[in-house]
């Protein structure tokens, strides 16, 4: 049997994804891993994450807010 999935609340996803206003219901990051190197990262509160990594932080966001959005249209 599945392990039932329940939804982390605004306060617990803001904690560590504390951009929450490119997409309705996401929260995302993005952290420099190496120097010039970043991963920018977004969940929503069932669990489903995107991310990008790259060299331009605010295209990856933008990015990453693009594929947060199709996930939600489907």
């Amino acid at each position: 049997m599945k392990a039932k999935i329940q939804r982390q609340s605004r306060e617990e996803l803001v904690a560590k994804f504390p951009l929450d206003d490119l997409v309705a219901g996401w929260y995302f990051k993005c952290d420099e891993v190496s120097v010039g190197h970043y991963v920018a990262e977004g969940v929503d509160g069932w669990g489903r994450r995107v991310s990008r990594s790259g060299s331009e932080p605010e295209q990856l966001l933008k990015e990453c807010a693009e594929d947060a959005r199709q996930i939600s249209s489907n």
